[in-house]
């Protein structure tokens, strides 16, 4: 019995390669790892001609960037070896352990598949019997789904019921942490330095010791904020019922004030040295299609190549020119939420005002431009929850993305029109305060988006180093860690709700 090691090093970043408080790399510990597995035969590492890496090793780059060319090469290298292991080159910690009884029971149950589940992603390889290469590549032929990390169980699941799996569970199921042990970002590659300065060289590889600190240290894993919020114009074509940005934003209809692009770089240059493959919208409060330049919103924040936009916007006011140049700069990055939050002009006026028919108008517009990256969103709240189906069936048959958003009475401000209570039986951290960053149009900094009144403000991009921000932050933070909650969030049930 023999088995062929493969790992993914195609788009493998920076952080890869520096060094960990260990003292090598990510690569350099997987390569490591790879050695040790049992009844190895050899390590393929998946990558581009232009990978250069010494070592014990071949290098192959597949044909194309989707499942099949993946699978086409496991058939090409894995020779007359009965498994491989598939694992990626940034994932440093991963537990022989673990490794050890997948493989086990992966032989012992004559598995096609073995995975882990309910440890944090890393931990562990996938384990593929090589029998089932052709029925996999069968799959790959007929389905089109690009190279990541999930897609070779999501080949997997589209014909589950034909393969044998096994599964390796946890022992503390830890999806709900979300934790990617890997160096593929800055924000993954500092939150792994500081797991691992955490871990003395004894623990480091403990299965249990890693679970534990996990568990019952999550303020390490607060690093940088992965969602930026911001509000660049004052101004709003509309008075939604289910808004409270209408009480607290003055004349809303009529203000016209908006953030500089000036001040827009400004912002952008902060979170690119802090955090730099966040996730921007451009819609906190104000309607984004007001904004006098729009377009050196988008281009001047495309121009740093790790960060996406999110543009949430009526669908009011919009210069069809303006989504059409977007579309042609927009190198997959933007997406479009359009909240139409109706299926019908009656439903709308109660819901939103008036502007059916522009609005119907911009959603069939931007889809046209944007057919991978354009949502339609509708508020699920009591009065309108008869008109959801429809809602649903009627624009999905039409070809578009759906998003059902919760309702939000913002701490109790506004009334409680929640058809059903979505929130945990137990209550956790908040995922606002570990990942996002609000900033208002001046550049306060208020603790979150529901902190209306700006009781708790954090600082002032404009005038306060983000770094310090943040981590005004972090006490609130660790109150929630400690189960302590003050007013706002005691009356919160937005707690549990995750952007990026």
């Amino acid at each position: 019995m023999s088995t062929t090691v493969f790992i993914n090093a195609m788009d493998l970043t920076e952080y890869a390669y520096k060094k960990l408080p260990c003292g090598t790399t990510a690569f350099d510990s997987v390569i490591k790892s790879a050695e040790s597995l049992p009844d190895l035969k050899k390590i393929v590492i998946i990558a581009r001609k232009d990978f250069i890496r010494e070592g014990n090793f071949s290098i192959i780059e597949p044909q194309g960037r989707d499942m099949h060319s993946l699978i086409r090469v496991f058939q090409e290298e894995i020779g007359d070896s009965e498994n491989l292991f598939y694992l990626y080159g940034d994932a440093p910690l991963l537990n022989s352990a673990v490794f050890e009884r997948m493989y086990r029971n992966h032989n012992q149950y004559f598995a096609s598949y073995t995975f882990a589940d309910g440890f944090p992603y890393g931990m562990a390889p996938e384990i593929i019997k090589g029998s089932v290469l052709d029925q996999l590549l069968g799959l790959a032929e007929k389905n089109s789904i690009p190279i990541s990390r999930k897609s070779l169980f999501e080949l997997i699941k589209i014909d589950i019921n034909s393969f044998d799996i096994e599964t390796e569970i946890s022992r503390i199921d830890q999806r709900m942490l979300r934790v990617s042990l890997t160096a593929d970002t800055k924000r993954n590659y500092n939150q792994l330095c500081r797991i691992m300065d955490n871990l003395d060289s004894d623990s480091i590889s403990d299965e249990d010791h890693l679970i534990d600190l996990l568990e019952t240290s999550q303020i390490l894993l607060r690093t940088e904020p992965s969602f930026i919020n911001v509000q660049i114009t004052g101004g709003c074509y509309q008075t939604c019922s289910y808004c409270p940005y209408p009480d607290m934003g003055g004349d809303i209809i009529n203000r016209d004030d908006e953030m500089s692009i000036d001040q827009w770089i400004e912002i952008l240059e902060k979170v690119g040295e802090f955090s730099d493959d966040a996730v921007f919208s451009v819609s906190l409060w104000g309607e984004p299609s007001r904004h006098s330049n729009f377009l050196g919103i988008v281009s001047s924040l495309l121009e740093r190549e790790k960060f996406r936009l999110i543009i949430e916007t009526s669908g009011i006011g919009w210069d069809p020119k303006i989504p059409e140049a977007i579309s042609k700069i927009s190198q997959g990055r933007v997406d479009w939420i359009l909240s139409i939050d109706a299926d019908n002009a009656e439903s709308y006026s109660r819901v939103r005002g008036d502007g059916w028919d522009e609005v119907v108008s911009t959603a069939e517009y931007l889809h046209e431009l944007f057919p991978e990256n354009l949502y339609l969103q509708l508020v699920r709240m009591k009065a309108e929850e008869e008109h959801l189906e429809n809602f649903y069936r009627g624009w999905k048959e039409k070809g578009y993305k759906m998003i059902i958003q919760k309702y939000d009475h913002f701490c109790k401000v506004l009334p409680d029109r929640r058809v059903t209570d979505l929130s945990p039986v137990r209550r956790f951290p908040c995922w606002h305060l570990k990942r996002d960053l609000n900033i208002l149009i001046d550049g306060t900094v208020p603790l979150c988006r529901e902190d209306l009144k700006k009781k708790y403000k954090m600082g002032n991009i404009f005038k306060d180093k983000i770094d310090l921000i943040w981590k005004n932050g972090e006490s609130v933070y660790i109150n929630h860690l400690n189960g302590e909650y003050s007013d706002l969030c005691r009356g919160c049930d937005e707690y549990y709700t995750y952007n990026f």
